[in-house]
C-alpha cells in the first residue's frame, strides 16, 4: 500500500505498531546502513526503512529508503552497494542514486549476504541459493532441500550456510559440501572466523563451535533461541531473545542487555548488533545506540 505523511504518522505511532531493527550492514568511510521494519501483529501493513549513518551520529544519518514493501535483510558489498532482501523473492540493490528490484528466484528466501569479493549471496526454502555473476543470480547446485536461515564467510576459509536439521553446509565452486554436525537442530546463526572456527547458534539453547570439524557444544546461559554469533577482537559473541552474550573458554555468559541481540556484524573496529527498536554499536570498551522514532518523520535518536 502507498502512505502518505498522514497515513505514516498514524501507522508509525499506532501503539500496535511494532518498530524493529533487522540489520546494521557497515560501510567503508566509517559508515553504515541500518534497516528498521514497522509492521503490525500479522505484517498485513509494513513500513521498511534504511538509514545511512556516518559515525553512528544521528545528526549524520540521510534517509535512503522508506517502502511499504516488506524488507527482511540487507547487507553492503565491498564497493559500497546494498542489496536488500524484499519477502520473499526479489532483491533490491542501490549504488547511492536509485534502487532498483529484480526477482531473484521462484522460492522464498531467508538471507543476503553481499561482503565476499566473489559477489552477493542469497539463500532460502528447499535448500536454493543464488549468486550475483555479472547481471543475473545464478543458481548454486543444491545439496539438499532444508532451508538455509544464514549465511557468512571469510576470505582465508570460505563460505558455509547453516539452516534447519543441523544444515551446515560449505560453499564449493557452484556447489555445496556438507559438514556433519551430529545434530538434527534449526540452526539460525553463522560466524566464520579470522582463525577458521566455524560458529553456529541455533534453537533450544544450541550454540556450537566447530574447529577441524570437530564439534564443541557450548555451555548456554538458557535453553531459549539463539539467533546469531560473531567474532570480534579475537572474542565470540552470540545473539539470543534477551540480549547479547560472550564466550568464554566453552560456556556463555551474559554481556549487554539489548532486549534481543537478532542480528550481529562487524567491520574493522566495530561489533553492530539488532536489538528491538535500537541499533546497537560496541567499540570493545564502550556502546553507542540508534532507535528509530516518528518526530513528524522518521528519524533516529
Amino acid at each position: 500500500m502507498k502512505m502518505d505523511k498522514e497515513d505514516l504518522e498514524g501507522f508509525a505511532t499506532d501503539p500496535d505498531t511494532d518498530i524493529e531493527c533487522l540489520q546494521v550492514a557497515p560501510l567503508s568511510g566509517n559508515k553504515v546502513a541500518i534497516l528498521f521494519l514497522l509492521s503490525d501483529a500479522d505484517y498485513v501493513t509494513t513500513v521498511s526503512v534504511i538509514f545511512v549513518v556516518e559515525n553512528f551520529d544521528p545528526k549524520k544519518a540521510r534517509g535512503a529508503l522508506v517502502t511499504s514493501e516488506w524488507l527482511m535483510a540487507l547487507s553492503a558489498a565491498p564497493s559500497g552497494e546494498l542489496f536488500a532482501l524484499e519477502a520473499t523473492t526479489w532483491i533490491w540493490r542501490y549504488a547511492g542514486t536509485n534502487w532498483t528490484r529484480d526477482k531473484a528466484s521462484d522460492k522464498s528466501l531467508r538471507q543476503v549476504w553481499a561482503e565476499d569479493t566473489g559477489g552477493p549471496i542469497t539463500v532460502g526454502t528447499d535448500g536454493v541459493a543464488y549468486r550475483l555473476v555479472g547481471s543475473r543470480w545464478q543458481a548454486v547446485t543444491p545439496l539438499g532441500s532444508n532451508e538455509y536461515l544464514d549465511i557468512h564467510g571469510h576470505p582465508k576459509h570460505g563460505i558455509y550456510a547453516c539452516g534447519e536439521m543441523g544444515t551446515l553446509h560449505r560453499l564449493v565452486g557452484t556447489g555445496w559440501q556438507a559438514l556433519e554436525t551430529h545434530r538434527h537442530d534449526q540452526l539460525r546463526g553463522i560466524d566464520v572466523a579470522p582463525d577458521g572456527k566455524i560458529r553456529v547458534a541455533g534453537d533450544d539453547g544450541v550454540c556450537l563451535r566447530i574447529a577441524n570439524e570437530e564439534v564443541t557444544e557450548m555451555t548456554a546461559t538458557s535453553d531459549m533461541t539463539y539467533l546469531s554469533v560473531r567474532s570480534f577482537n579475537g572474542k565470540a559473541y552470540w545473539g539470543d531473545e534477551a540480549g547479547l552474550n560472550i564466550e568464554t573458554a566453552d560456556a556463555l555468559q551474559p554481556f549487554e542487555d539489548t532486549g534481543i541481540a537478532s542480528d550481529l556484524r562487524t567491520d574493522s573496529e566495530f561489533l553492530y548488533v539488532a536489538g528491538i527498536d535500537t541499533a546497537w554499536r560496541f567499540d570493545g570498551r564502550r556502546w553507542k545506540t540508534l532507535t528509530l522514532v516518528y518526530d513528524d518523520g522518521l528519524r533516529l535518536i
